[in-house]
């Protein structure tokens, strides 16, 4: 059952759309309150807030208006925060319209690495904000591989709705 998040109102011609490409449930801006997600650059507050079970979805962490250093890259996600979050049951996301540049592309493939190495849950949204911006099921899958899931993987990231409830 693959969800998507999307940044639209409420429509019926929306969800038909959806559905089209593969999707079975699509959630709306005024779903997202409900749905318990986080993004935010501060390491601290991500740690504080995955520690205390406040949230279920830390969402784009490779976000960082700092630069990458000579020899590391800066994505915002470490094993700590990889192991606190496995241990309280907290998914990674990322999102379609993160991706703008290769130095985001670089971060996301290497928490999707830390991610698998610590065996924490990914999701994918596209977070569309208009009906030119949703992508397909199989075409969201096939990115998901390029930057570096298996493909079990990649379809599990698109099947979070029984992770939500």
């Amino acid at each position: 059952m693959a969800c998507d998040i999307v940044l639209m109102n409420k429509d019926k011609e929306i969800e038909d759309f959806a559905r089209k490409l593969g999707f079975t449930k699509v959630f709306f801006k005024e779903d997202i309150k409900s749905l318990k997600i986080l993004q935010t650059e501060n390491y601290s507050e991500k740690r504080k807030v995955i520690e205390r079970k406040q949230i279920k979805i830390l969402l784009n962490p490779h976000l960082l208006s700092v630069k990458d250093s000579l020899h590391y890259r800066r994505s915002g996600l470490d094993h700590i925060l990889c192991n606190v979050m496995h241990k309280n049951n907290v998914a990674m996301a990322f999102t379609l319209n993160s991706l703008n540049n290769y130095i985001e592309i670089g971060r996301l493939m290497q928490n999707i690495l830390l991610c698998r190495k610590y065996k924490v849950k990914v999701l994918f949204f596209s977070f569309a904000e208009n009906v030119y911006g949703l992508k397909s099921k199989s075409d969201i899958e096939s990115l998901l591989q390029v930057l570096g899931m298996t493909p079990g993987e990649s379809k599990n990231a698109l099947e979070f709705n029984s992770f939500i409830n």
